[in-house]
């Protein structure tokens, strides 16, 4: 080689790279999904365009078209040699409009994600690095059409937008329901007197944050309208999957809620099941049955409530006795303890009060059943009948009824009926 040569070839050698055709966005190479595409930045220039996730450095363009309808396009360069940096633009090259930035996925490396791509669309991308880091690379570029959105087809339970619309519901396992920001649900449940209500739901918190909260609507309701700390009777509030309540409805009366879903994430659409347990019709009184009756000439076991209020202060109680054969006199018992004996007197029933009992007797007291076989009574709190004259109930006696009944040569008593008062 003579010395002209040599020196040409060292002038060649020392001088700057020549330009990649796709060192800026107007020279964008196109490429097709799922193959890897190799490149090398180290060569490459700074483009103008500021970038938003990371001070990318050299960088290199590259485009893609979408072949699919609702789709998530994904430009990944995991496995490159350094510190990489991927950002994605929609339009055209000085009208570009950003789609998605990405500088750490796969450790040091990048994954950008368009989520809802349409057939046709050109992305624009650049490959560049962080704090100006270049080297070699691998692209690949993979699209796949995006599971249905279950919030656009409502579920079984809707339409329960709000309080007033809430779907009543009992004890059960309730699949494949929904819930977005826009539309939280609710759900009516009966909690009787002394019962415990357990919900449960079961849903990802990765595909959206889910709350669950249990309101009585008679104080306030709905965290549209009361927010999230409102006088809530129950919640579950956390940051993981799933959220479960429990609650002991102590009022003294059958509670009427609502339980609320309320999706917790921004613009979120989650699935999820529920359960439920401890919802129920209850049976409208202010206390809690207690104590088996016996079978009685109608072939039923008579019962006995009481309604009102368990307020003292209301002096609002009403005992109520069904289930009675027709037209059989009968009255009312009251003590404050409970007890047990069997066929009392050679009764066919079962007495449930124990120490000292009292009889509702009195003028008026003692009446026949209805033709509805019921019997009832409206007793006065400040007179509860005992063996020594009668008593004023206060707050905080917890006092057991039964109700004593004649059946064609025999007689039968209720179950048991037990009121805390307040």
């Amino acid at each position: 080689m003579n010395k002209t040569s040599v020196f040409l070839a060292a002038a060649v050698l020392a001088g700057p790279a020549f330009a990649q055709a796709n060192d800026d966005c107007g020279g964008a190479i196109a490429l097709a999904a799922d193959t890897q595409t190799p490149y090398d930045t180290t060569a490459a220039t700074t483009s103008a365009e500021a970038w938003t996730c990371a001070l990318g450095g050299t960088d290199l363009w590259y485009s893609y078209t979408s072949t699919m309808d609702n789709s998530s396009v994904v430009i990944e360069t995991c496995g490159s040699s350094y510190d990489t940096a991927v950002e994605v633009f929609t339009g055209t090259c000085g009208a570009l409009t950003l789609a998605s930035c990405n500088d750490d996925f796969c450790g040091l490396q990048s994954s950008a994600t368009v989520a809802s791509a349409t057939a046709g669309t050109t992305f624009v991308f650049r490959v560049g690095g962080f704090n100006g880091a270049a080297g070699l690379g691998t692209i690949l570029i993979s699209e796949s059409v995006n599971p249905p959105d279950p919030c656009d087809t409502p579920d079984a339970l809707e339409s329960n937008t709000d309080c007033a619309s809430a779907t009543p519901l009992g004890d059960g396992m309730f699949m494949d329901l929904n819930v977005e920001e826009t539309d939280n649900d609710y759900y009516a449940v009966t909690v009787p007197n002394g019962g415990t209500l357990n919900v449960d739901i079961f849903f990802l918190n990765a595909l959206g944050d889910v709350d669950l909260y249990l309101w009585d609507p008679s104080v306030e309701c709905d965290t549209n309208v009361a927010g999230t700390g409102g006088a809530w009777l129950a919640r579950g509030f956390s940051a993981s999957d799933d959220e479960t309540i429990s609650y002991v409805n102590t009022s003294g009366m059958d509670q009427d809620l609502i339980i609320e879903i309320d999706m917790f994430s921004v613009g979120a659409c989650n699935e999820y099941d529920m359960t439920i347990d401890g919802a129920g019709m209850g049976d409208g009184g202010i206390g809690t049955s207690y104590c088996m009756a016996n079978a009685n000439s109608t072939g039923a076991a008579a019962s006995i409530i009481a309604t009102g209020s368990a307020a003292v202060a209301d002096n609002d109680v009403t005992l109520v006795a069904s289930d009675l054969p027709t037209n059989q006199f009968g009255f009312f018992l009251a003590s404050l303890n409970q007890g047990f004996v069997a066929n009392p007197g050679g009764s066919e029933g079962n007495l449930c009060l124990g120490g000292v009992i009292g009889r509702y007797n009195g003028l008026g007291q003692v009446a026949p059943s209805n033709a509805m076989g019921e019997l009832s009574i409206a007793i006065d709190l400040t007179a509860i009948p005992t063996p020594q004259g009668t008593v004023a109930a206060v707050p905080g006696d917890n006092y057991n009824f039964q109700a004593w009944f004649r059946d064609n040569g025999t007689s039968n008593l209720t179950d048991g009926y037990t009121v805390m008062f307040n």
